[in-house]
């Protein structure tokens, strides 16, 4: 992404410039402050979730933009684990569980954790693998998710495929030239449609086609995805993963280009750089330039202080401190509030959302099992327990999948209007810090907000594969051996118990994933504001103590320590216009596209 690369190796430079540069006069918070940006600009990724029925050349297709065959690859279902590629300096995988323990691999091993051959139904409990890689691909901040194939004859694939899609910012959606796209691919699709910012159409093996055949397989997956998905039409990006990672190995620029590989990137470069680079990049320069005049304003009042005895400070500097202390307890309260809001929220809005949802759903529930029960009584026993097995699965996961993102909405929705109301709660006390600073001392220092970053992850998805319990064999045995009609009465009531039992624990399943990313990012939101008032705050007094210190008798001359001030606060005025007409850029590229 170039322009995201551009832009944000531009910022980088800046806070790597004021920390070399960094002078006697600078405030250790400053310093702190601008390590810590550092750190979060580093850390940000784009999370591009690659899905589709399995064996359609996903695996194939994230190695290819690596470069490298750095994930397995089978000619049988493979990938039964998410897995997530994010950049490192060295190669190295690690293992994350379901019980929140975690573990260093060999990439060698992989096969062992996400493969259904080794770890068959995720009998290891490997809630995902984290592989790094020192890829220039990865290193601009995209993370690629190598999810398992839906619609394989593993049930539990379907889920962990599933379980990624809130952490996705654009999802690729990979078919083939042969076969074309199926119905399970269309189900699917309609599933997810308005629950991901983006799905790109990527119809790999156009290789095995001849030009005129390519052109017609893409037209007719083309018209079939439009109107399943009842859209005017949708872009079908042709590629060949396995020319393009042909090409890259050998360093081939001309099977590179044959391969689509290089348009399809570009376009997705450009989308994530409009939906989501331009709003980290503005968080980033908006938090730096916080920094920025935070430490101007430190400056400015040290500059100012050192103007002047001692004497006639003290006073003022005491009435100061007096009022400081008021800010540090409205800052307490604050914390206690979002705590109280927290609670209220998960109290008044997410639980008897959960209720609404399990008392409206439950009775259409079991009429439409009533009724599948009767279009299907004709079957014999085992087929009727299949069928009536499939049934549940695929009623849990359409409700779930449907209201989970709308409750994701909902609540998204409340928090959002809770974080912004205490952030600008935290900015305008920040403001409050430098009006009394000002006021007491005798001059006008400079306003900005700082910005909220909240967590989006979520680790719900469904659990449907349970082994039977020893009632459910004793069933099933027995049911073999009496009269038709008396054992499918049986097996309806049994299966029926399967069905609300399901309900109810996937109501609870759902209830606690949401429960524990709203505590995230409440913690997050907490923190943010105690930050915002105490860097201001810290930065100020910080000022303060310096020039106190240099009153009281420094080392140095007056004229000297002036002097550095001054370059100081000529170096952060040079790299806030250098932000200020980065902002400009990233506004007018937002206006073009």
């Amino acid at each position: 992404m170039n322009e995201y690369k551009y832009i944000h190796d531009t910022i980088l430079a800046q806070i790597n410039q004021l920390i070399d540069n960094s002078m006697a006069e600078s405030t250790s918070s400053f310093e702190n402050r601008l390590r810590t940006l550092r750190e979060k600009l580093d850390s940000e990724h784009f999370h591009i979730v690659v899905m589709g029925q399995f064996k359609r050349g996903k695996t194939t297709f994230i190695n290819s933009l690596l470069e490298t065959e750095v994930l397995p690859s089978s000619v049988v279902p493979l990938t039964s684990i998410n897995t997530i590629l994010r950049y490192g300096d060295q190669l190295k995988a690690v293992v994350h569980y379901l019980d929140g323990n975690s573990r260093e691999i060999e990439v060698g091993e992989l096969p062992l954790y996400v493969t259904e051959k080794e770890n068959p139904e995720n009998r290891l409990g490997v809630s995902r693998v984290e592989v790094f890689f020192p890829s220039p691909y990865l290193k601009d901040g995209v993370c690629l998710v190598d999810t398992p194939g839906t619609g394989s004859t593993y049930l539990h694939n379907d889920e962990m495929a599933y379980s990624y899609l809130l952490h996705a910012d654009a999802v690729i959606f990979m078919i083939s030239a042969d076969p074309p796209v199926s119905r399970l691919e269309l189900d699917f699709l309609h599933r997810i449609r308005g629950h991901v910012r983006k799905v790109f159409f990527v119809q790999n093996k156009i290789d095995y086609l001849e030009d005129h055949e390519r052109e017609e397989s893409i037209n007719f997956n083309r018209e079939v995805i439009s109107e399943a998905l009842g859209l005017d039409s949708v872009e079908i990006y042709p590629l060949s993963a396995k020319m393009a990672l042909k090409g890259a190995k050998e360093s081939d620029k001309a099977m590179l280009e044959r391969s689509g590989l290089s348009n399809f990137v570009s376009r997705l470069e450009d989308f994530l750089m409009r939906e989501k680079g331009r709003i980290l990049l503005e968080s980033n320069i908006k938090n730096l330039l916080k920094a920025l005049d935070d430490e101007f304003s430190a400056l400015e009042l040290e500059k100012s202080l050192l103007n002047h005895p001692l004497e006639e400070l003290e006073e003022k500097i005491q009435a100061f401190h007096e009022q400081m202390e008021l800010i540090k307890r409205e800052k307490e309260e604050i914390r206690f509030l979002i705590d109280g809001e927290y609670k209220r929220l998960i109290r008044d809005t997410l639980d008897v959302h959960v209720e609404e949802f399990k008392a409206q759903m439950t009775e259409p529930l079991l009429q439409r099992y009533e009724a599948f029960f009767d279009e299907n009584a004709h079957l014999p026993g085992h087929a009727l327990a299949d069928a009536l097995g499939k049934f549940i699965q695929d009623e849990i996961r359409e409700l779930f999948t449907d209201w989970r993102y709308a409750e994701e909405k909902r609540l998204s929705e409340e928090f959002k209007k809770m974080a912004r109301r205490y952030m600008d709660r935290a900015n305008s006390i920040a403001n409050r810090i430098l009006e009394i600073a000002g006021q007491l001392f005798g001059l006008t220092l400079p306003h900005l907000e700082a910005e909220l970053d909240l967590s989006e992850e979520g680790e719900f998805w469904f659990k449907m594969g349970e082994p039977p319990s020893d009632l459910e064999m004793f069933i099933g045995a027995i049911t073999k051996s009496l009269p038709k009609k008396l054992s499918h009465r049986l097996l309806k009531k049994s299966k029926k118990g399967d069905l609300l039992m399901l309900f109810d624990r996937h109501c609870g399943r759902v209830r606690y994933d949401f429960y524990l990313r709203l505590q995230k990012s409440v913690g997050v939101l907490s923190y943010s504001v105690d930050d915002v008032i105490r860097e201001t705050l810290g930065a100020i007094e910080e000022g303060i103590d310096k020039a106190v210190s240099q009153l009281k008798g420094g080392r140095e001359s007056l004229s000297a320590v002036m002097e550095r001030i001054l370059a100081r606060q000529s170096q952060i005025d040079a790299a806030r216009q250098e932000l200020s007409g980065l902002m400009e850029e990233i506004m007018e590229s937002s206006d073009v596209h």
